[in-house]
């Protein structure tokens, strides 16, 4: 052994040492720098409103919908999948829950669920079994819920029992959120199903080979995505006593943005994880409440929604795996 390689092996990292920065991926790290940096300069630049109680109040009020919503999409866009109808499926589960509110009021609930459920079964079974791409089917299911919920509305705006207006408790909603996520957690995390989705978003053919079921694999996250957005549409209704042609109209752009701010690539794959969900979900929050405390109007919000979102796709997605975008 001559004395250069000797100086080499001496420089070398010994029994297999690796330095700590690089074994930290940037994209485990960035979300929550992200979130702390939202936190930190809307907090400066409101002069210290952004973190008042009343203020943190209306920010849990408004992450509610996004922490919901992104826990069922989580387990889509963890597969390379994505739906854009998310926003009408919860505006006509709303119609149709107000509709049934104006019977009787216990109605609400499950007559959101279960049209959410079935317009999310409509968008598994086109893209699942008819193979259609999930792209272009739950586009063109955007398109068509919007004619329908007009269909419903008669063009005009819809009125619900205001005893419901009294359900409207944040012990109601702290006890769905925390119920829901907890759930969403552990399924994503810790059953087969969980690991499924991650492994049809890291390649269909290699899942197919371990024996896991293709197709009710990607039938069943747009079923519960549904179903998510028709209870999401039960507690707009007993927040607001009405339905237009408006509602759930934010819910895509919010629920999206949060889970690819909070780490999960829109190719999916292995490096999804449920954490995504609340890291982003809270970005999300504090980013709208914060423009809104500077005054920002809502065209330049809309702007910036859209730069965000552009930035994280770019950020997130998986150049060495483009093709379980499906």
């Amino acid at each position: 052994m001559n004395g250069k390689t000797a100086a080499n092996l001496a420089k070398a990292p010994q029994g297999g040492n690796v330095p700590i920065w690089k074994k930290i991926n940037p994209r485990m790290i960035f979300p929550a720098l992200g979130l702390i940096m939202v936190v930190l300069i809307f907090q400066i630049f409101s002069g210290g409103r952004l973190l008042t109680a009343n203020n943190l109040r209306v920010i849990l009020n408004d992450v509610f919908p996004i922490l919901v919503g992104a826990s069922a999409y989580a387990f889509i866009l963890s597969q390379g999948n994505l739906d854009f109808s998310i926003g009408a499926t919860m505006g006509v589960s709303a119609a149709v829950a107000a509709l049934a509110a104006g019977i009787t009021p216990i109605l609400a609930l499950p007559a959101g669920i279960i049209v959410g459920a079935v317009i999310g079964a409509i968008n598994g079974f086109s893209h699942a079994v008819l193979k259609i791409n999930a792209f272009i089917a739950t586009l063109a299911m955007q398109f068509i819920l919007g004619g329908v919920i007009l269909i419903i509305l008669r063009g005009g705006v819809f009125s619900v029992p205001l005893v419901m207006l009294s359900w409207n408790t944040m012990t109601l909603r702290l006890s769905v959120l925390f119920a829901v996520l907890i759930a969403g957690y552990l399924v994503f995390q810790f059953t087969p199903y969980g690991k499924y989705c991650r492994a049809l978003g890291s390649g269909i053919e290699a899942a197919r080979q371990t024996g896991v079921n293709i197709t009710l694999n990607k039938f069943i996250p747009f079923v519960v995505m549904g179903a998510t957005a028709g209870l999401l549409s039960f507690f707009s209704i007993i927040r607001t006593a009405t339905v237009s042609s408006h509602t759930g109209g934010d819910l895509l752009m919010s629920v999206l943005n949060a889970v690819l701010l909070g780490g999960i690539p829109i190719t999916g794959g292995a490096t999804s994880r449920f954490r995504a969900v609340i890291i982003g979900s809270l970005t999300i929050a504090f980013l709208n409440n914060g423009m809104i405390l500077l005054g920002f109007v809502p065209n330049t919000r809309q702007l910036l929604q859209g730069v965000i979102f552009l930035m994280a796709i770019a950020i997130s997605f998986d150049r060495k795996n483009t093709k379980v975008i499906k």
